[in-house]
């Protein structure tokens, strides 16, 4: 495999042309030097009317013998299809959707021709499969990439095959697919991510955004550095903003991470040459391109925005992007629509949330698919640091109805994780790793505390609005309470190894709480007890039993 180092020389030829005429098409935009792109879209080999181009900036669409016409400033770099319902683009390498096209030419004023090939497929009913933060690197310690074939390519396949009974599946892919810091150590960089992909037979599609760790951190800060250092990214993977139709769904997918790559600052590795920091939001021709992509979407269509970072948090963090009124422009942008259901990646947890303030929005961040792969040994579970299972969101879209399963990487559909906090208090009265990181981190949970005598804890981290968790001893409902707490599976695989690799206080080692964690008494330390999962109709959705006492170890299910 080549290094990224050669790789990115060899790589960077054809594009050099791409950065060179973007660069130029910004001065060429000052003196309102346009270009004429054009092209015909073919449907099964036949031109298609009424299909949508963009350039990034400006719209166009087919007229009857399927033929577009676009004055371009050419700054986007791209010309691209808004793919129309019922038609999916042409592929290459088994998984890139071919609606872009790079320009080709460093000449602002210079006609070019581009055409776009579609097929028709009935999508009445499909299936997305939402992965995010994969963080691919080929590390010689972690040994991901054997993970990846072992586990998580064979969870992601079987719902890939058990979907395409029922309609086509397609996989959007929320960001850090590789992982920045380790693309020069290990000689692995986005590139190599994706032809790993390639050459392990990826069952889908695949539609992305970037992430923040899919930037290039070898290149220097600069008033040009976002879209500098995702140079790779575009070339691999095309526009960082696009939007398609699948079914009677209009999807946007946008990047909002703005690079910075500070100098001087941060955590660095072999070719890293900042701090590989960013801001979160959206760049003025984006939210631009937004309003005119919505200026073509019937105000009864379903509308979902994904993005990397979280747009909506929890209520310590309305929001998590740089300049919080940044929510108020996204707000006035889809204002003709009174539903937007947002996914995300990022956070590494689950987590659904709605704002009053923006009631039109319902974000839903997603799980990271890795876990946590900067913390994870080989000898634990992949976790994420509310206690998620690492695993994949299964959505299907049937019309314009919506449902979600959560898919764990190891165990199925598993939903949720019961502890018996007795065996949970053992362990953190025990442990000398407890007893350090007590005195290292006062602040974190202390399960040795007698109050956690005879709980019953539940991370149920499929939890939704309108759900309900109940528990029963014999017989008997206790009372239950929703906490925000840490998951103390995590705490055991996660922060003790590394406290007892670098028993040294560290500031990134605050506690991470779950927001789907709820606890309820017992009354005895060896009955059993029902865990009951309900939904907004009371139906029972999910039923278990915990025998007692229950075993806290790595391997805790």
């Amino acid at each position: 495999m080549k290094t990224p180092q050669i790789g990115r020389l060899l790589a960077v030829l054809p594009l050099f042309g791409i950065l060179l005429f973007s660069n130029l098409s910004v001065r060429a935009a000052d003196n309102n030097r346009q270009a004429e792109l054009s092209g015909t879209v073919y449907g099964d080999g036949k031109p298609l009317a009424g299909v949508r181009v963009s350039d990034g900036t400006a719209f166009s669409t087919t007229d009857q013998q399927g033929r577009y016409r676009l004055s371009s400033d050419k700054s986007a770099g791209f010309i691209f299809v808004v793919t129309p319902t019922n038609y999916v683009p042409a592929q290459a390498d088994g998984i890139q959707p071919l609606f872009w096209a790079a320009l080709d030419t460093d000449a602002p004023d210079k006609e070019e021709q581009h055409d776009f090939h579609l097929t028709h497929v009935d999508q009445s009913r499909y299936t997305i499969l939402f992965v995010t933060d994969l963080h691919l690197t080929g590390s010689s310690e972690k040994h991901d990439l054997d993970h990846y074939r072992r586990i998580t390519l064979p969870a992601i396949t079987e719902e890939a095959e058990k979907a395409s009974a029922y309609g086509p599946v397609y996989t959007f892919n929320l960001g850090d697919l590789s992982h920045e810091l380790f693309w020069f150590q290990y000689d692995f960089d986005l590139a190599s991510a994706k032809q790993f992909l390639e050459e392990n037979d990826f069952p889908t599609r695949i539609y992305s955004v970037p992430g923040n760790h899919d930037n290039d951190g070898g290149i220097h800060a600069s008033p040009e550095i976002d879209r500098e250092a995702e140079w790779l990214y575009r070339k691999l993977f095309g526009p960082t903003y696009y939007s398609m139709d699948i079914g009677n769904v209009h999807w946007i997918m946008m990047d909002n991470i703005l690079y910075k790559n500070t100098a001087g600052k941060g955590k660095k590795n072999r070719g890293i040459v900042g701090a590989r920091d960013y801001d979160k939001g959206f760049t003025t021709e984006q939210l631009s391109w937004l309003r005119r992509d919505l200026e073509g979407v019937d105000p009864s269509q379903t509308v979902c925005l994904c993005t990397h970072c979280p747009i909506l948090f929890d209520h310590d963090r309305e929001t998590l992007l740089t300049d919080p009124r940044q929510l108020d422009s996204l707000d006035a942008c889809f204002a003709k629509f009174d539903k937007v259901h947002l996914f995300s990646g990022h956070a590494h947890r689950t987590l659904y949330t709605v704002n009053s303030s923006y009631p039109r929005f319902e974000q839903y961040v997603l799980p990271a698919t890795s876990g946590e792969m900067w913390t994870t040994h080989d000898r634990f579970q992949a976790l994420c640091p509310d206690g998620s299972d690492a695993g994949v969101v299964v959505a299907t879209i049937d019309g314009n109805d919506f449902t979600y399963r959560y898919r764990t990487q190891a165990y199925g559909d598993k939903v949720l994780r019961v502890y018996d906090m007795n065996s949970v208090s053992e362990f953190y009265r025990t442990n000398k790793w407890i007893a350090l990181q007590r005195k290292l981190y006062p602040d974190r949970a202390d399960y040795a505390r007698p109050e956690f005598e005879n709980c019953i804890f539940v991370n149920y981290w499929d939890f939704k609005p309108g759900r309900r968790i109940e528990i029963y001893e014999n017989g008997i409902p206790l009372a239950v309470e929703q906490v925000e707490d840490e998951d103390p599976l995590y705490n055991l695989s996660h922060y003790l190894p590394e406290l007892s690799k670098n028993p040294h206080y560290k500031s990134g080692n605050a506690r991470v709480i779950s927001h789907h964690m709820f606890a309820a008494k017992a009354r005895s330390a060896t009955s059993p007890v029902e865990i009951r999962v309900l939904d907004a109709d009371n139906r029972i959705i999910h039923r278990e039993i915990l025998k007692r006492p229950k075993a806290f170890d790595k391997d805790a299910r």
